[in-house]
């Protein structure tokens, strides 16, 4: 644990557990825990809310709060959850504070999610799981708890009771062809023009210089 952090490892676990409860729950939980708390680490709190660093995943990057990382690189980082669904759930993260996937650029989602599938591979294979769950929750109404972008990756094994099911709803033809003529054409990417190099070919029998486009 970095020195500079006055919490034990119980304590961080705690602070980690209410880190996902929502913000009501959040509220009134963290009052209950702050009263357990010496002066100094209500102190070391106040200083970090007071920094703009209170969010966990943010502390995780910076290495103030002790984590199980598995990977780590200049923009990504993986953990293990503390409160897995199944044995080996690991979340992946990127270290930039970002509170909606929007919010990355092309690239950075395009590694964020390499290391998401390599995240998952190494699952299949150590923990032997039998699937994985990728699950991304984009916003608090979809059940985002901390304003941080996380990618779960989640084993699965047959009889494990973890469910991910809605009631699908039914839609007219009508209701489809609306919303299909509402995001046809709407995804775009940036195009990258590359531009083509000239070589010079030199022949010197006959003294001449010709141009491939």
């Amino acid at each position: 644990m970095p020195e500079d952090v006055p919490f034990s490892e119980e304590q961080i676990a705690k602070l980690n557990e209410l880190a996902k409860l929502p913000p009501e729950q959040q509220r009134a939980e963290l009052q209950k825990f702050i009263k357990t708390l010496n002066k100094e680490q209500v102190e070391f709190l106040k200083k970090q809310q007071g920094a703009g660093t209170q969010c966990i995943f943010c502390s995780i990057a910076e290495g103030k709060i002790e984590s199980k990382m598995i990977y780590e690189d200049p923009s990504v980082i993986a953990v293990l959850d503390i409160n897995p669904a199944n044995k080996g759930h690991v979340i992946v993260f990127p270290r930039r504070h970002v509170q909606v996937l929007g919010q990355l650029s092309d690239e950075e989602v395009m590694h964020l999610f390499k290391v998401v599938n390599k995240a998952s591979v190494v699952i299949f294979e150590n923990i032997k799981a039998e699937g994985t769950n990728i699950f991304l929750a984009n916003g608090a109404i979809a059940g985002q708890n901390m304003p941080h972008v996380i990618v779960h990756v989640i084993p699965r094994f047959q009889g494990d009771e973890v469910v991910f099911e809605w009631k699908g709803k039914k839609m007219s033809e009508k209701d489809l062809d609306d919303v299909k003529n509402l995001l046809s054409d709407k995804i775009k990417f940036e195009q990258k023009i590359e531009k083509k190099e000239v070589k010079e070919i030199k022949d010197d029998k006959a003294s001449r210089t010709y141009r491939i486009p």
